[in-house]
């Protein structure tokens, strides 16, 4: 069993003059992130491998996650997951190296949300009804997949076991 961890980045800012990929997280956003690393922790949600779009906005996520979780997780920074198709999401996910058995992934909406409906076959339904409806920023579906390896990666094939959603799973405090 492999755990695949699916997650949108925080709540990010718009200020005039600064382009898509550079966007800020806003002081919510960075409270979200980390207090969705506090609750990673507690309920020992490990990835031993993480797949990160390049944008500001999931780097800063991803920092505040590593703030709990431990900056020594392997990163893998990749261009293509910016503005990627929730296919090309897949795709990454495959190429994985089969000696990580728990990998999160940090990009971007529609794509995440798509990705984890496209994976998701089993699950309690009041989650996979949630999946449906809901995938707001610093979202992060919690997933087990059967499989061997990352390759063998099929559609409707994983258990949602969780789907954590800020202000209904977690309360991130304003930071300054």
């Amino acid at each position: 069993m492999r755990q695949l961890y699916i997650l949108r980045h925080a709540q990010a800012a718009s200020p005039q003059g600064v382009d898509d990929k550079h966007r800020p997280l806003t002081r919510q956003g960075l409270a979200d992130a980390r207090a969705l690393g506090l609750l990673m922790d507690r309920m020992e949600y490990k990835p031993d491998y993480i797949l990160c779009s390049p944008a500001r906005r999931t780097r800063q996520t991803l920092a505040k996650i590593q703030e709990t979780l431990g900056e020594d997780i392997p990163v893998g920074y990749a261009s293509g997951l910016y503005f990627a198709t929730t296919g090309q999401l897949y795709d990454h996910i495959k190429r994985v190296d089969s000696k990580y058995r728990n990998i999160m992934l940090v990009s971007h909406n529609p794509s995440v949300h798509g990705l984890a409906r496209f994976l998701t076959g089993l699950g309690q339904p009041d989650l996979l009804m949630l999946l449906e409806l809901d995938y707001r920023e610093c979202t992060m579906a919690a997933l087990d997949c059967p499989i061997d390896s990352w390759a063998s990666l099929l559609p409707a094939q994983c258990d949602l076991k969780n789907l954590l959603i800020p202000g209904k799973d977690f309360r991130g405090d304003v930071v300054d």
